[in-house]
């Protein structure tokens, strides 16, 4: 009897953040197919499970699409159940869409289980909204890795009033800038760049878009959230700054400048 197939989003990386039926999928699983970026701390969940690494990382693909496709297929057909962990959530820029036309067509059952997003992650530790009803009114979620090799496009919305989170905007970040600017989005617009958003790692750097052309050692997994709703956050980080430098001086003790 065919086994069953869950695609089960890892979220941003933090295993407290996963979902708590994620948790339970993962515990359950007998094979589990990951991608290159769920870290250790998750994939420690799995200690029953045949672990698998089919990750695919920006320049490197060490398995195709069809590839994950065919591994599901064939676990689930020997009666295994199965865990595609994703990171993030399956259906935001996870090629979801492919593998549930393979499972649809193979006749193998599943179930999907979302993850917190990258856009949400990113968000949430930079200390900003992705909408405010005073500035945001719409959110638009775009790659800069697209399938056909397209430019970015955010026309259609007011930049004034929009919020647009891009997914995998490196490793040409004067590129992404340049595209969104060609766009319509005015060049002064606040943003933030968030990388490894919830792990010890993580990096958050605010700045105007135009700045985004010569931002440099940014590493990946790494999100672009640009809008309104950067600007009062970007300007609360020079009064952090002075504040930090000023009880250095007062108390003599050594307050890292990793946090200012």
């Amino acid at each position: 009897m065919p086994g069953k197939v869950y695609i089960v989003g890892a979220g941003p990386g933090s295993a407290d953040l996963l979902t708590l039926r994620a948790a339970s999928r993962l515990r359950a699983a007998q094979v589990v197919l990951h991608d290159d970026l769920v870290p250790a701390e998750i994939l420690e969940l799995c200690a029953l499970s045949r672990v698998i690494n089919v990750g695919k990382r920006c320049g490197r693909h060490a398995n195709s699409q069809e590839q994950i496709n065919a591994l599901m297929v064939w676990h689930a057909r020997q009666g295994k159940t199965v865990v595609r962990l994703k990171s993030g959530d399956p259906a935001v820029f996870g090629r979801l869409g492919e593998e549930l036309d393979a499972l649809r067509k193979a006749g193998i059952e599943f179930e999907v289980v979302p993850g917190i997003t990258a856009a949400s992650a990113a968000a949430a530790v930079a200390g900003i909204t992705l909408t405010d009803r005073r500035a945001a009114s719409a959110l638009v979620m775009l790659t800069a890795h697209s399938y056909r090799g397209e430019k970015l496009r955010a026309r259609g919305f007011d930049p004034q009033h929009t919020t647009f989170a891009v997914y995998m905007p490196g490793p040409d970040y004067g590129r992404t800038a340049s595209e969104l600017i060609e766009s319509g989005v005015d060049a002064s617009t606040s943003c933030v760049v968030v990388s490894n958003a919830g792990r010890a790692s993580q990096d958050v750097r605010f700045m105007a878009l135009a700045g985004l052309r010569t931002a440099s050692g940014i590493a990946a997994p790494a999100i672009l959230i640009v809008g309104e709703v950067a600007r009062e956050a970007n300007n609360m980080q020079a009064p952090q700054a002075e504040l930090f430098l000023k009880l250095r001086a007062e108390l003599q003790v050594p307050i890292s400048t990793e946090y200012v």
